[in-house]
């Protein structure tokens, strides 16, 4: 675009309202909040009914992964074996790492990030790694919130570690030792270093939350401390639940009296202060018991697919009235980080079957958008397009997705779920500032930072090949051990 101006007139989406229907408006900031939203008359001479404008997407579920999985060799495989092969990724510069993540991103039209940072390179610089999250974000120009991961039992699977390694040949059980198992520090421990960490670089576009991995990856002590801590400060929290079928087994085993979520909530876990990332094998009770205590659920639906944990139960949950999110979790239908067609991706999955009603198209947007953008900021507020509100803006090419229309038939806004793709990004702004321009990023030179990546982790991929020798005899093994059904035994 070669009007860089703080203002655009445009067919106007505004889904926090419920808004499928778009109008025409001009639309203009100063410094970080929008100053004027005004309605344009059919044929007005600043009305060229060229662009789309709507509030950026947000990815309520990820993990900044510069490299992404496919890279590695770690697709077609389900959610426990797949865990395995990401283990030992190449090293490289975090910086460059959660810059070539959150560039994707932006470009693929999320303007805010769920960093739910799982997989530090090294263990001992973590608060080091996180900081590297909230400068990457910075420079980029996007909303992120850090959630820091928090673990305390089993790295390698649905067992005691010993156990798991028991299952491997003699030659083998030190490397998965050395490469899988870590001494955590104590639950006191971990939550001190978020605070500590929120202390450091919160800051308007920047947040943190506890982070812990999942029910099956954290102690009763852990968790009930988290829960402690985010009801004295408000602290929000984020974490895994109930992603695979295998882990709705193994913690139906371990919590006979209700289940996880049951569970979860006699800790004092759920509240709005909650969002939980997948919940694919959701029971309806549970489903009623989350939107009673108003926890938002991200849906990660490439990633779902891609690591066969299933199809979430969107549209009963949405009758439920859980709020719910859209996440990525790393993944995208076509490994292009393009938001957009995560968002068709949900509209085919979940818009209903026949005549009968699913997720509706407001709610669709307002699910890929608002609800995301809330889950990162912990704030009400934002995500709609009026004055006052903060600048946030995704522009689009409308007249690019309808050159070839003979009629408008449902509206713009089923035109653009149906044809958008990170393509037709014209502009995104974020708190004023331009973001993306034209397809490449305003503040970052996205090609650079992914050359020197990718030639950082050549440089390390030796190590990482050779270590994947071991992982598959690992997956082989637990494949064996999840099928016998041996990790609902306690």
């Amino acid at each position: 675009m070669n009007d860089l101006a703080p203002h655009i007139s445009a067919r106007l989406l505004d889904p926090r309202g419920g808004c499928s229907v778009c109008r025409r408006a001009s639309i203009g900031w100063s410094g970080s909040s929008f100053t004027a939203v005004d309605d344009l008359a059919a044929g007005h001479p600043a009305d060229s009914g060229s662009f789309f404008a709507m509030p950026p997407l947000a990815n309520a579920h990820d993990h900044v992964r510069g490299v992404r999985p496919t890279a590695l060799g770690a697709y077609d495989l389900p959610l426990e074996l797949w865990q395995i092969n990401m283990t030992g990724s190449p090293s490289a510069d975090p910086y460059l790492v959660n810059v070539a993540a959150l560039g994707r991103s932006a470009l693929g039209g999320t303007g805010s990030v769920m960093v739910h940072y799982t997989r530090p390179q090294n263990r001992t610089r973590i608060v080091q790694e996180l900081e590297t999250v909230a400068r990457a974000a910075n420079d980029v120009g996007i909303r992120v919130c850090v959630a820091v991961a928090l673990r305390d039992r089993y790295p390698i699977g649905y067992a005691p570690d010993e156990k798991l390694i028991a299952l491997l040949d003699p030659a083998d059980r030190d490397r998965v030792r050395d490469k899988l198992v870590f001494a955590s520090d104590s639950p006191q421990s971990q939550v001190a270093m978020v605070e500590d960490l929120a202390a450091r670089i919160e800051s308007p576009t920047v947040t943190v939350q506890f982070g812990p991995y999942g029910a099956e990856w954290c102690s009763d002590a852990l968790l009930r401390l988290i829960a402690e801590r985010s009801a004295i400060t408000g602290r929000r929290v984020h974490m895994h639940l109930l992603e695979s079928r295998l882990q709705r087994e193994f913690l139906d085993s371990i919590h006979p009296d209700g289940g996880p979520v049951k569970y979860l909530d006699s800790i004092g876990m759920l509240s709005p202060r909650l969002s939980v990332a997948h919940a694919v094998w959701l029971r309806p009770d549970e489903m009623e018991l989350l939107a009673e205590r108003g926890v938002t659920v991200s849906v990660n639906s490439s990633s779902n697919l891609t690591i066969r944990s299933g199809i979430a139960p969107v549209r009963d949950m949405h009758r439920a009235g859980v709020p719910l999110a859209m996440g990525m979790d790393g993944f995208s239908v076509d490994d292009d980080d393009d938001a957009f067609r995560e968002l068709r991706l949900n509209y085919m999955l979940h818009r209903g079957v026949a005549i009968d009603e699913g997720l509706p198209l407001g709610e669709l947007y307002r699910f890929a958008s608002y609800g995301g953008r809330r889950s990162v900021t912990g704030r009400e507020e934002g995500g709609g397009i009026a004055a006052g509100e903060p600048a946030d803006l995704a522009v689009l090419d409308y007249a690019g997705m309808s050159r070839d229309l003979i009629t408008d038939g449902p509206g713009e806004a089923s035109l653009v779920v149906t044809r958008a793709t990170m393509r037709h990004l014209k502009r995104l702004v974020i708190a004023g500032e331009d973001v993306v321009v034209d397809g490449r990023l305003a503040r970052v030179d996205l090609d650079e930072v992914q050359r020197e990546l990718d030639a950082q982790v050549r440089v390390a991929a030796p190590g990482f090949l050779e270590w994947q020798q071991v992982a598959r005899r690992l997956r082989e093994k637990l494949r064996g051990f999840y099928s016998a059904g041996l990790h609902t035994c306690g």
